[in-house]
């Protein structure tokens, strides 16, 4: 539209990770590199957002410390920026139909890739769907003896915190987003530990720079980039989709909704379903462009109309934008629709915690 003149009045800004990708790409770095790599890392996210959206301390990163707390780690059991790079070259899986959703987005309207994960996955990511590395924004990650200055003893000494932090019991209580309430037990004794190590143990270390110099993608940045991308393509928020699926996720998501975008969590976590406008569980990602299409034709209220009646005898009479791109999703799923919804006040905690346990069965199925 833009080569003929025409100026864009819809865009679509996406977290590929979870979306694009079927899989967590930081928690998968380091299970390969650190013992028990999994639950190290679960531990540490699950510390990151009890203190930023239950404690809300407002020297965390809105759940994005994770990706910047386990990087020294990462480091300290010898993983280098090429073993990375080789890493996610080699194991970084995507989702149904990612290739052919995100070129269909990149045809029709404006795209934009905001995503959390490491630059090295995002690299990795853009060669294999093969789009321009210069629509994705990722957390920069630098692991260069001359970037990270660590010696052997702080790599030994971080190498017995990380055996410290797995032999932590894993909470298991539910909270509210930003709801301040009295912690478990568990919870208190996992936190107060971690507190020790990242915030009296670490600091003044070369691992404490470490963590400041890794410039991540949380959800105030994403908010912030939301804002960016609305001042340069000059389109409001009620021609924006946004589609996450993760907790950061939920701030932005909340600001496509009230502006009356297109606020689409895709196998979301309870937070992201709670930001969301319509929700999909999904193994394959066409759905998600056949909801664009009908956004791009018809606003949001088009897609509530779409979604209302979603049902297979409809979708295949329905007088769609894009009939060849309805046909295929339901070529795609002959036996069961992917699940969408409409999220109103009254089902919004049943569709989260469908979607949450959705999402926890999909990325992690290859660690069960």
């Amino acid at each position: 539209m833009a080569d003929m003149g025409l100026i864009h009045d819809k865009q679509t800004i996406l977290e590929p990770q979870g979306f694009l990708t079927d899989c967590d790409t930081v928690r998968d770095l380091c299970e390969r590199f650190i013992p028990q790599g999994g639950k190290f890392y679960d531990l540490i996210d699950r510390y990151g957002i009890v203190t930023s959206y239950v404690l809300n301390r407002d020297d965390q990163g809105r759940g994005a410390d994770t990706v910047r707390m386990v990087a020294p780690f990462l480091k300290a059991f010898g993983a280098t920026d090429y073993d990375v790079m080789r890493f996610y070259q080699e194991h970084l899986t995507t989702a149904g139909s990612a290739k052919e959703t995100i070129k269909y987005f990149i045809d029709v309207m404006p795209t934009f890739m905001d995503s959390s994960m490491y630059e090295h996955a995002t690299d990795a990511l853009c060669d294999k769907l093969e789009i321009p590395r210069g629509m994705a924004s990722s957390t920069s990650l630098d692991l260069s003896d001359d970037a990270c200055g660590m010696t052997r003893q702080e790599c030994w000494d971080l190498r017995t915190m990380a055996k410290e932090i797995v032999e932590l019991k894993m909470p298991r209580d539910k909270y509210e987003l930003d709801v301040p309430l009295e912690l478990s037990s568990a919870e208190t004794r996992m936190i107060s530990a971690l507190d020790d190590i990242f915030l009296n143990r670490l600091s003044g270390t070369a691992a404490a720079d470490m963590i400041s110099n890794t410039v991540s993608v949380g959800a105030n940045e994403k908010a912030y980039a939301l804002l960016d991308i609305r001042k340069s393509t000059q389109v409001d928020l009620d021609g924006t989709i946004y589609v996450g699926g993760d907790i950061i996720d939920y701030q932005v998501m909340d600001l496509v909704k009230d502006g009356n975008g297109l606020s689409l969590s895709f196998n979301g976590s309870e937070f992201a379903v709670h930001g969301a406008n319509v929700a999909v569980l999904s193994k394959d990602c066409t759905v998600v462009a056949v909801l664009a299409a009908e956004f791009y034709s018809t606003g949001i209220q088009g897609v509530f109309d779409l979604v209302d009646n979603w049902n297979r005898d409809y979708l295949k009479n329905a007088d769609c934008p894009d009939r060849n791109l309805m046909d295929r999703m339901l070529a795609l799923n002959p036996r069961k629709l992917p699940e969408v919804y409409r999220i109103t006040r009254g089902n919004v905690g049943d569709v989260a915690a469908k979607s949450n346990a959705f999402r926890k069965r999909w990325m992690y199925r290859k660690k069960n």
